[in-house]
Formats: C-alpha cells, structure tokens, sequence
C-alpha cells in the first residue's frame, strides 16, 4: 500500500540525514494484517507529521490537537501510547538525535504509532522499533491503514487490536497524551560566547548538505576549518586532532531555545534574530512555533558549548550559518 506524498515533507529543509532516511523507510514497509507481538505488553512513542498552517507555510499544523484524539483510541486498544513527539524533533541536529535513541532506549520504548497527515489525508502506521540506528528496517512489516476520517481509520485499529489475539498486560494507560520534552544536547559547560582558542585549532565541519553550499558559507569563517563525513564518531576527531566540531539544531524557535538552555518567556511570541556585520546590526523575526536553525560549536574533549552572544537563527541553514559566522567574526577578529 503507497503512504503518503513526502514531497511535502521534505521541501522546506535539507534535514538531518536519519531524517530524509526515515521516510523511504515508512514508504517501505510492508503493509501486514498483523501487530508486533510484543504491542500490548510494552510502551510505544507516537510521532506526527502534518501539513502546515494554511496562513504559513512555515508554522507547524496543530499536531497536538490531534493527539489528543489519537491517544484515546490507544488507550482503548491496549497500545501504551506512553510519549508523544512531533517528528521531525527527533531528527532535530546531530546530538540530539542520539539523546532521542537513547531517551527510547531508558524509557524502553519498543514500539511506534506514526500519524501522518497531509492535505487532509492521514495514515497511521504501527510498527515494531527494529533498527537502533534508524529506527525502523526497510520493508518491516506494519499495519497501516489511510483516508480522510482519522476517527474511522482509529477505530479500525481499536478493532483491529481487539481481535489480534495478542495478550493484553498494558492497563495503566493515560487516556490523555504526554508531550515529551525537548532534550538538552549540551553534556558540558554552555557559553553565550566564543572560544578564544577557536583561532589556533582547525574546526571540524559535518557535510550536513551540499559540500558546495557548505562551502559557500564557511568561506567567510576566519579560522581553519576540515570538512568530515557526518557518521565521523567525535572520538575519532579527537584522535585526528580535532578540538572543536560545529552543530546546529533544527526545530521550533521555542524548542531550539529551550534545547539550547536559553531562558524562555511566555508571553513572546516572537524571537529577535541579530546579526552584526562590517559594525552594522541587522534584526530578523519569526514567530516562536516557525522552524528555524541554530548553529553552535563544541568542544569534543569537554563537552563546552558555545552558542554565542546573540540569539542568530533563521529559518533557512544557509542564513543561520552566515549570522553565527558574522557575530563570530565581529568578536573574535581584530579590526
């Protein structure tokens, strides 16, 4: 059975590589009448991807709203349902896609429920967590059902488990969904600034996108810089004489923030991007829900991060580079 048009999912950022991987991963699983075995005896993560807003295209559709209608029908059928993430936040950026597998792997979730949801059309898929680097295997089997009704498509599923066979041990399950939180990729020390010894040691940049692109943006960066393959264990950085390594995280302005450990104010609703370049600031704003870059480097040996003085996302990679290059360069290079 086809899934749904990824296209819509993959034109608005280049993503983390897991990321664009896990799509033709659900593309290829193998449509099965039956649930994994273990279903209703142990905890499942349940992920969405839906269209966004019709006002832009840039904000995220409601996903939390249907979740709530999801997480019901999970609990009906015995599915522990037991966290909830939108799901390109677990593709996030480099480290904190590890901290989600890890995450799953302490809270020992073996299962996933993925709510798909474009133009008005859903799919749901349940599958088994096979792959601990990608999380699923091509061709795994799945159930997976799509329409236009997401109630009729939840109810079928509730049938559908209720006549499974399958012993049932989940009991204590919430009939409301837990939001899990962002994870905090930061293990050392986090600066709003820069290193000064940035300038004697050659940075280590992941080809994260096109080399040429990469390229284009880090040639303004006023110190050494290598580029590496992305699957490069920083363990093998520092035996090659690497210090520092650049990131970034990619999601909500709110969730970068909070992921980054940058204090939070309810009543923004807008975030201040600032550039400083040839002395002259330049303001950006977006929206807090709006998805947007934020690069950073970080010290392989200590686990220091360094985020920088200003808050310098964007909405496009490229952007957000060039900003955490330029207020760098306004620091850290002598006039």
């Amino acid at each position: 059975m086809p899934g749904l048009s990824w296209l819509f999912i993959l034109s608005f950022h280049f993503g983390h590589p897991q990321e664009t991987d896990i799509y033709s991963r659900l593309e290829s699983l193998v449509e099965s009448s039956s649930f994994p075995e273990q279903l209703l005896k142990t905890k499942t993560a349940v992920l969405y991807k839906v269209s966004p807003r019709p006002a832009s295209a840039h904000i995220r559709g409601d996903w939390k709203s249907i979740a709530e209608k999801v997480q019901p029908y999970l609990q009906r059928a015995g599915i522990d349902g037991m966290i909830h993430y939108y799901l390109e936040d677990i593709f996030s950026g480099p480290e904190t896609y590890e901290n989600f597998l890890d995450h799953f792997d302490d809270r020992d979730v073996k299962n996933a429920v993925f709510i798909l949801e474009d133009a008005g059309t859903y799919e749901v898929i349940v599958t088994d967590l096979q792959d601990r680097q990608h999380l699923i295997k091509m061709g795994q089997p799945a159930w997976r059902k799509k329409g236009t009704d997401l109630g009729v498509i939840l109810n079928d599923l509730y049938r559908a488990a209720a006549n499974s066979g399958l012993e049932k041990e989940n009991h204590l399950i919430l009939g409301v969904p837990e939001f899990g939180e962002m994870l905090n990729p930061i293990k050392g020390r986090r600066n709003e600034f820069y290193d000064l010894n940035f300038s004697s040691e050659t940075l280590a940049v992941p080809m994260f996108a096109d080399t040429a692109e990469i390229s284009a943006v880090m040639s303004n960066y006023p110190f050494r810089y290598d580029f590496i393959a992305e699957d490069v264990q920083e363990k093998e950085l520092r035996s090659k004489g690497f210090q520092y390594i650049l990131y970034y995280v990619n999601s909500t302005g709110k969730s970068v923030k909070q992921m980054l450990g940058y204090k939070i104010t309810e009543a923004e609703t807008d975030y201040i991007s600032e550039v400083v370049r040839d002395g002259q600031l330049t303001v950006h704003s977006n929206n807090i829900h709006t998805p947007v870059y934020k690069f950073y480097i970080k010290h392989i040996y200590s686990g220091n991060v360094f985020v920088g003085k200003k808050w310098d996302s964007s909405t496009q990679w490229q952007n957000a580079l060039d900003y955490y290059i330029a207020n760098l360069r306004n620091e850290l290079v002598k006039k």
